[in-house]
């Protein structure tokens, strides 16, 4: 069973979350077509995008790529470099 998460790494899923449907909309595709494109289960895309899934190093990889843009992008929003 999984242990449960902090707030802090809640709040930090869901705007990765938000961030990530931020650039598959920019971008035009469905999130059946970003999975696709980055061989991930498109239910994976969504529990991400919703912050119910904290995706695995290789994962962001396969999405940055699948979106053509640096993995770094991912992780940029407002926020985001704030001190903790």
């Amino acid at each position: 069973m999984p242990e449960p998460i902090t707030p802090r790494l809640a709040e930090l899923r869901r705007q990765f979350g938000l961030r990530l449907r931020e650039l598959r909309e920019r971008h035009g595709l469905t999130q059946e077509q970003l999975g696709e494109r980055a061989e991930v289960d498109r239910k994976t895309i969504n529990r991400i995008e919703n912050g119910m899934y904290s995706p695995h190093l290789d994962k962001v990889f396969q999405i940055a790529d699948a979106l053509s843009i640096a993995p770094r992008d991912l992780f940029e929003w407002d926020g985001a470099s704030s001190s903790r």
